[in-house]
Parts: C-alpha cells; structure tokens; sequence
C-alpha cells in the first residue's frame, strides 16, 4: 500500500486482514515513528500563532515550497513583515523568501546540540523560534539518534532563548495521508520474507519507483534469493496507470505467472477523508466523473468482499497442512476514525460532526541518562 489512500480504504482494508487471516498488510516504506504522543510526529495546531510571534525559524530537511505549500505560505506572509530570519538545514532551494543555508549534513545537528556552532548565538538570543523537521527523518536507520539530537536541541533552544510558551518538535508530513497510517502504527514495511511466504502479491496505488521496492529488485538481480523457488503465485496491481516495463520486471525476478490489473479513479475522480500533518480530517469531494469503467478504490476492495463470500479459502499452503479457517466468522471491529477523539461503529456523513480538535499534552523528561545512538554522516534528503 501507499500512503496516498484515504481512511475509509485502510479501514476496509483492515476489516479484510480481521475477517481473513491469511491476508496482511505491508506498506512499501519503513516508519520508526513514535506516535505515543501527537506531538511527536504532526505539526502544532497553533503554528500560525507561534510563527507570528516569532523571529526565527529553523528547517531542517523540508522544502516547504513542494511539500507544504500552507508552510511556506505562513513562513513568507511573516517574512514579509520584517524581522524574521529563516535557517535551513538541507538542499540549497528556492523558497520564495530570503533564507541562511547553514549545510546539508548531519554534523550541524551536532554541533547546534552541543553549542559549538555559531548560529547557536542566533537562537540563543531569539524570540519564541520554531523548529520544523520532515518525516522522512524517520524511514532512515538512524531516525532514533536523529529525533533525539532534534528533542535536545528542541530543549537547549527552550532554556536559553526568549521563549513565552512551551515550544515542541513540529513534523511536517509530505504526503496525504501519512499521518493516517502513522496513527495505525502496525503496518510493517514489505520485505524479502515477505515474497518469499506469500501465494500473492496485491499493490493498491504503490509506485514500483520506491527505494525499499527497487532495493528487493535489485536484491533478486544480485542473486540474494538464491533458493528461492515460487509456483503459481499472482500479481495483483490496483492503480490508475500501468507500467508494464515494471510489472515484467517483477514478474520475471518472483516468478510471479498471473498478472491482473485493476485500473481505479484518480484523485479528482474520488471522494476520501485524510488526516493532514496537523491531525485534522479532510474530506476531498469528487470534481469529475470517472470515465469507462474504473471504479473507486473502496468499491473495489467491497467487491472483493462479496466474492470472498462466495469463495472457500484454505490455509495449508504452506502452514503444515492446518486447515483451521472458518469463512462464516467475522470479528467485531470498531472502525476508529477520530483518532484525536473516540470510536465510531460506523463511516457516514454524520461522523465527523462530534469530533473535536488537538488537545496539546506535554511530556515530562525522564531522570535516566538515555542510551547512545549511532549517527551516520550523511547528508540530508535532497
């Protein structure tokens, strides 16, 4: 799965892994995100507030201008008024505004952490600053070390600046609905033991061009799969275009035999509700009709459902001749899609009316000394 599609999808999804247990769910990306508390992975509600009164604004690894357009539309609006300064750590990028690139690597975040660098001055004698990180801080290996070098520094810039209000890490999330999925917290990213075990491969609305997908092709380029034999196995792609170049590509590498497409309708072509990068839910209405015969995703997987039904469905493939499944029983599921407020037992129109906005909560630091953590020396997301 991508992170692209709405709730009403991930939560039919889910209902299906409840109903049929030899069904999973595997997202193409790694996620270390702590999602124990909002703050640690979304966008504060009162950004706009705490930007208007601030003189300085630290981005590490975002380009508001691509993947934020609000952000970058808050960030110029205050530049424009004067007295305020914009540092980045990243790409050199266009922002529309005036802005000091200190570097791309990650040795700054060390040296602002510890005080050695000279731009520790700016933020000590700042005004209320913002700190803004992107989430693909999380998919690298050393997202642990990086989102604590991120807290401290979040914490030095609280003690030493002038700063009225409790101040925390902002995250901004490029894609739709990754907050979405961030807050299910159990989709595992899909690996290599993964197509070894399964008897079939289902992508809805997943690009082949992720790095975690091209990384398990090139793997079976290199002969890592050495005793890897599949038979009569399926590849299932749900998506509004095809590349063929591609899905020959997968096929040949795991002898996947069967293809079959389901073309769906595109954005505009759809109606879903999101949870954007400050925890608030969108509903997108449809502007266009599809043309031809694609049908909504949600239409698709419900279908699914009704030829479930009348199918019989086994699990001694490969689980030592166990057939241990009942078809008949289906697991009381509450569908949660307020996330920030409480269940709901079903998606309607009128869901949405009763929920209610963030409530910030703080977290007090620990006494204990944390464990040490590995930095790669690299550089930022370009």
């Amino acid at each position: 799965m991508n992170t692209d599609i709405n709730l009403e999808v991930l939560n039919l999804l889910y209902i299906l892994t409840r109903k049929y247990s030899f069904f999973t769910l595997r997202q193409s990306e790694t996620q270390n995100t702590n999602t124990d508390l909002e703050q640690n992975y979304l966008l504060d509600f009162n950004l706009n507030r705490k930007v208007s009164i601030s003189d300085t604004c630290l981005v590490i690894g975002v380009n508001p201008r691509y993947e934020g357009s609000q952000l970058n539309l808050t960030l110029r609006s205050r530049y424009l008024k004067g007295n305020f300064k914009v540092i980045q750590v990243g790409s050199l990028v266009n922002l529309t505004f005036s802005t000091t690139n200190i570097t791309s690597n990650t040795k700054i975040l060390r040296s602002l952490v510890e005080g050695n660098s000279l731009f520790c001055q700016e933020l000590a004698n700042s005004l209320n600053p913002v700190l803004i990180s992107n989430a693909d801080v999380f998919k690298r290996n050393d997202s642990f070390g990086l989102t604590q070098m991120l807290r401290c520094l979040n914490k030095y810039i609280k003690l030493f600046s002038q700063s009225r209000d409790q101040s925390s890490l902002n995250v901004l999330h490029p894609t739709l609905n990754n907050v979405g999925f961030a807050n299910f917290n159990n989709i595992k990213s899909i690996q290599n033991k993964d197509l070894q075990n399964a008897i079939g491969i289902y992508f809805i609305n997943n690009s082949f061009l992720t790095s975690n997908t091209k990384k398990l092709l090139s793997l079976k380029l290199l002969n890592f799969f050495q005793n890897y034999k599949s038979n009569s196995k399926m590849l299932i792609t749900q998506n509004n275009s095809l590349d063929m170049k591609l899905v020959t590509q997968l096929k040949n590498n795991f002898n996947l035999n069967t293809h079959l497409h389901l073309p769906n309708a595109v954005f505009f072509e759809s109606s879903g509700t999101y949870l954007n990068t400050t925890g608030t839910i969108c509903k997108t209405t449809k502007i266009i009709k599809p043309l031809g015969q694609t049908k909504n995703d949600w239409q698709i997987i419900r279908k699914l459902f009704s030829y479930c039904k009348k199918s019989l469905f086994i699990t001694n493939f490969l689980k030592e001749n166990k057939l241990t499944f009942n078809s008949e029983t289906f697991y009381h599921f509450t569908n949660y899609i307020g996330f920030q407020s409480y269940a709901i037992s079903n998606l309607n129109h009128f869901a949405f009316s009763f929920l209610k906005t963030i409530v910030e909560s703080h977290q007090n630091t620990f006494k204990f000394k944390p464990k040490q953590a590995k930095i790669y020396n690299c550089q930022f997301r370009f």
